[in-house]
């Protein structure tokens, strides 16, 4: 398989952050036209508290390989958001994942009973449409700080298909090299993506082009060694401002998009 068809997109309505995190410019970027501007295949769609219409979201990912929803974890089951995903599944062939954002953050999993994991899990793999693959999303900051805590949360890990590792300041991307050897642990029989902030959400500024780049690098050689499915990148709201940054991964996957990757 080709590295640019394991690369998605965390993708968000257009102009979701425009005056936000310290930006002060406007994007009116949309997910799809970013999969373009990337040259990445999948996509995750996340609306972030705004009302969408999945459907027309849908329409406009015809052309992807995967698509998936990505929802708040306390809103997933009661909102009934994993029925309209099952639903747009049924007509739209390349829907094939839902992902849990900010799993772990400020403790909400807790109020998530891992029977209720469980129960969503086997409804996402055994459905009258086909199966779908679950994510969580987690932080390089949220493991490793406290064995008790790990090996408690645990559970919560095996009950997902997949998790994406995302490092949430930039401030920690040195950590990541130790924090990947524990989530390589923790994940033995889990997908595995990265996520790589485009923009430094996490301290609200810019992302610097030596840490995207460093990331991506890190990244490769890592999906290279098959310990790594893939690479998630965020985000397209602020993806047509003229940051270099942007423009770092745009070269890396056009210098490295076509490799074909062993299989996993």
């Amino acid at each position: 398989m080709l590295l640019r068809e394991r690369c998605w997109l965390w993708g968000h309505p257009e102009g979701r952050y425009n005056n936000e995190y310290g930006n002060t410019l406007k994007s009116r970027m949309t997910p799809m036209e970013c999969c373009l501007y990337l040259g990445i295949r999948n996509t995750f769609m996340v609306p972030c508290e705004w009302e969408v219409s999945q459907r027309q979201y849908n329409k406009s990912f015809k052309t992807l390989k995967n698509v998936g929803w990505g929802y708040n974890v306390h809103k997933s089951c009661d909102s009934g958001k994993i029925e309209e995903a099952l639903r747009e599944a049924a007509d739209f062939p390349n829907v094939t994942a839902v992902a849990l954002d900010d799993f772990k953050s400020r403790d909400l999993y807790k109020s998530y009973p891992l029977e209720e994991l469980h129960a969503l899990h086997d409804r996402l793999h055994n459905n009258s449409v086909r199966r779908l693959n679950s994510w969580m999303i987690l932080y390089t900051f949220q493991i490793g700080n406290d064995p008790a805590e790990d090996e408690a949360f645990q559970p919560y890990m095996d009950a997902f298909d997949g998790i994406i590792l995302w490092t949430w300041k930039e401030k920690d991307v040195p950590l990541i090299p130790e924090k990947f050897e524990l989530f390589k642990q923790q994940t033995p029989s889990n997908h595995r993506m990265m996520g790589v902030y485009l923009y430094n959400f996490g301290e609200n500024k810019r992302a610097t082009p030596e840490a995207v780049q460093w990331q991506l690098d890190f990244c490769l050689d890592k999906m290279r060694k098959g310990e790594l499915e893939g690479i998630v990148f965020h985000t397209n709201t602020m993806a047509d401002l003229d940051f270099e940054e942007y423009e770092v991964a745009v070269r890396w996957m056009e210098q490295h998009g076509d490799e074909i990757l062993p299989e996993l």
